[in-house]
């Protein structure tokens, strides 16, 4: 059971919105002798604006925080569409207890009908508990900040390309392990037809990582415990995004391969991701959602260390009125490790059901 209220303003050059819902949520996680109960007061938050500050000048920024030991929060994320500034929009939650802070800010400057300039900053904070066997996940709880600097140009209706430059600074486990990140990428984006387009991204990229983990090496023929370790990686970023639409169905399909942080899981990993979609709607009360993703991720440290997971989606949604749905779902989830920090099997499959009610009331509060 989880209430919710959302209170939004629009005016002539700004517009806000405030969000926050408490929950309460009882897990019992079976795998230890006995079993183990535990109670968590949930929350979730999110404060944004939209400032239109000149006729050319435009800020975005948002704040989203989650506080949860739901399992189903683990996989019953709909994946998200990869962008340049986000290749690996689904984060891994382990089923434990979990904290999640993502804050985002866009400047954008329209230098003229077809030249756009945007600056954007990002920060994000992920930290977990221990209370089930999933103990030894050094690299899950991450502290990681951004930027991004694009330009684009729209040569026709159908065509625009850009460049822009990223970086991305991510901090496992207070300094087990750091990351710097950065790309320089080739962007376009093309209107196939009215209801179908493409875009896609590819450039250079340099990671340098600093590792903190001692381990004996020979050393001038003497063994020594190193505890420091430092490695670089040139790689090649690069996705592409494919949408098409109809009255009642709609499809999207994508590839991303980029270092990132993985979802927290193995540390900085080149990231290759495969993800699909389809949405049909059968009556105007009722529509259908089916989605998959695919993610294999390796090491950029440690070659052998690898994580693949498989995810699958599906969901019907009814309407019984503008205020009233009810949403059921299914997710399959399986994941296979190699040479991985984590404990338990090195293969992972599980089947979630869920059935979910949603009311909403909408209330003008007045000038």
């Amino acid at each position: 059971m989880a209430p919710s209220i959302k209170i939004q303003q629009f005016r002539p050059k700004l517009s806000w919105n405030v969000y926050y819902s408490p929950g309460y949520q009882s897990y019992t996680y079976l795998q230890r002798v006995g079993g183990s109960n535990n109670n968590l007061f949930s929350q979730r938050a999110s404060a944004g604006f939209l400032w239109q500050m000149s006729p050319h000048w435009q800020l975005i920024a948002n704040d989203a925080f989650s506080y949860s030991a739901n399992p189903f929060d683990s996989f019953l994320t709909t994946p998200g569409t990869p962008t340049m500034n986000n290749p690996n929009p689904v984060t891994y939650y382990p089923l434990t207890q979990y904290t999640l802070n993502n804050g985002l800010m866009t400047l954008t400057d329209q230098l003229s009908k077809t030249d756009t300039l945007s600056f954007t900053g990002s920060a994000n904070l992920r930290r977990t508990s221990t209370y089930n066997l999933l103990t030894t996940v050094p690299f899950y709880n991450l502290v990681s900040y951004g930027g991004r600097a694009a330009y684009s140009h729209r040569f026709s209706p159908r065509l625009s390309l850009g460049a822009g430059y990223d970086f991305n600074s991510l901090d496992f486990g207070k300094g087990q392990q750091r990351s710097g990140v950065q790309t320089i990428s080739m962007t376009g984006d093309y209107t196939i037809r009215p209801n179908m387009t493409i875009s896609g991204w590819i450039g250079p990229q340099y990671t340098s990582t600093k590792t903190v983990a001692c381990v004996p090496e020979l050393v001038n023929g003497v063994i020594e415990i190193v505890c420091i370790h430092y490695s670089s990686l040139w790689s090649t970023a690069l996705g592409v995004n494919f949408g098409w639409q109809r009255r009642r169905d709609s499809f999207l399909a994508g590839f991303t391969r980029s270092v990132s942080d993985g979802g927290g899981i193995i540390a900085t990993s080149q990231v290759n991701s495969v993800n699909g979609s389809y949405r049909r709607m059968f009556t105007p009360k009722m529509d259908l959602t089916l989605s998959a993703r695919y993610f294999h991720d390796v090491s950029t440290t440690v070659s052998s260390r690898s994580f693949n997971n498989f995810f699958l989606n599906t969901a019907l949604t009814y309407k019984f009125t503008k205020s009233l749905n009810t949403t059921a779902q299914y997710a399959y989830v399986h994941q296979t490790q190699s040479n991985s920090i984590l404990l338990g099997p090195t293969n992972y499959n599980t089947n979630i059901v869920g059935v979910s009610v949603n009311y909403t009331w909408d209330h003008p509060l007045g000038r």
